[in-house]
């Protein structure tokens, strides 16, 4: 049986279950539920040293740069973006925190407790960890969104790649030859390709949110919005003009594909309803690279989103702002269900 207890009296007393606020939204503080037994979770970073960015609901329906999640009749759009990546070796994680009120990112080892590394000071909003040891990522100073560069070990030079004032997203491929990224203007997002030898820039597909798949240079996982307003992930071969829906559902959203080590898996953040809170919010689930076997990982009544694979895919890493009464953001790790 769960307990309730009203947030305004429960300092001093052992952490309950469950919290009661002061009106009537409910607190989850266990850093579990009970469909996630199985899997042995742990904290990475502490929310009063660390202000992990992480994925939150908007309250406009308008802006291109969110997902568009189901909820019956009604739907509810939720940021997206990685805001979590990890290093070539498996041993480093980049995110993103606010230092002296901007976003910038971070760099700390996967161990919990680690100290962190600030490696820009500009605002940085989503970040990509390059085979080339670079940090890319969407430079938001004065307003506009350039992609930039910088080194992920010393240094805080920045090279910025892209002249638009509204590109966001970049990943790397794995040969390190081609950097993709979204560009959003009047007709919405589209997907942008840049050659990191010769700076030729092309306008690839519609969507957003790439991620390079596996070795290939030329094969991307992106999020369409549908006619409907739901969220889907597509699989696009610019080698054989394919593009094949993925994953697609009604009363789903999905955004922030990530494929893991294998190539057997995507991790993707969809939206639940909680059987906890009764209310929607974002979780981790995983699909077959075919689209197949779409299985729920997370089941936490808080925010789940930025999943990735470690470099061996024995765990998941994620951002959540479960287990903490002010509903800020953390790194945490699960071993992987998967394997």
């Amino acid at each position: 049986m769960k307990h309730f207890l009203s947030a305004c009296t429960f300092l001093g007393l052992s952490l309950p279950v469950m919290l009661t606020s002061c009106g009537s939204q409910k607190l989850y503080l266990d850093s579990v539920t009970p469909q996630e037994q199985s899997l042995v979770v742990t904290k990475l970073t502490d929310e009063t040293q660390n202000s992990v960015v992480g994925n939150r609901e908007n309250m406009y329906t308008t802006n291109w740069t969110t997902s568009g999640y189901g909820r019956g009749a009604k739907k509810f759009t939720w940021d997206t973006g990685a805001r979590l990546s990890i290093s070539p070796d498996g041993e480093n994680l980049a995110y993103i925190s606010i230092v002296d009120n901007a976003p910038n990112i971070m760099v700390r080892k996967t161990a919990p407790g680690s100290p962190s590394t600030q490696r820009t000071f500009r605002r940085a909003q989503t970040v990509d960890w390059g085979t080339d040891n670079l940090l890319y990522f969407n430079d938001n100073t004065g307003g506009s969104s350039t992609i930039g560069s910088t080194d992920s070990k010393k240094g805080s030079l920045i090279k910025q790649l892209t002249s638009n004032n509204n590109d966001w997203f970049p990943a790397l491929t794995y040969d390190g030859s081609t950097l993709y990224f979204t560009r959003f203007d009047n007709s919405g997002p589209s997907i942008w390709s840049l050659k990191k030898e010769t700076g030729e820039l092309t306008n690839c597909t519609r969507g957003y949110g790439p991620v390079p798949v596996g070795k290939s240079s030329t094969k991307i996982l992106c999020t369409r919005n549908s006619s409907k307003g739901n969220s889907e992930i597509w699989l696009i071969d610019f080698e054989t003009g394919d593009e094949t829906l993925l994953l697609s559902d009604v009363e789903k959203g999905f955004s922030d594909p990530c494929v893991s080590p294998d190539g057997k898996w995507i991790l993707v953040v969809a939206n639940s309803l909680s059987s906890i809170s009764n209310k929607q919010n974002t979780d981790i689930y995983a699909v077959r690279t075919d689209g197949s076997q779409l299985t729920q990982i997370t089941y936490h009544p808080e925010v789940d989103c930025s999943p990735i694979f470690s470099a061996d895919g024995k765990y998941i890493y994620f951002i959540s702002s479960r287990a903490n009464k002010d509903r800020k953001f953390n790194i945490w790790r699960i071993n992987n269900p998967l394997n």
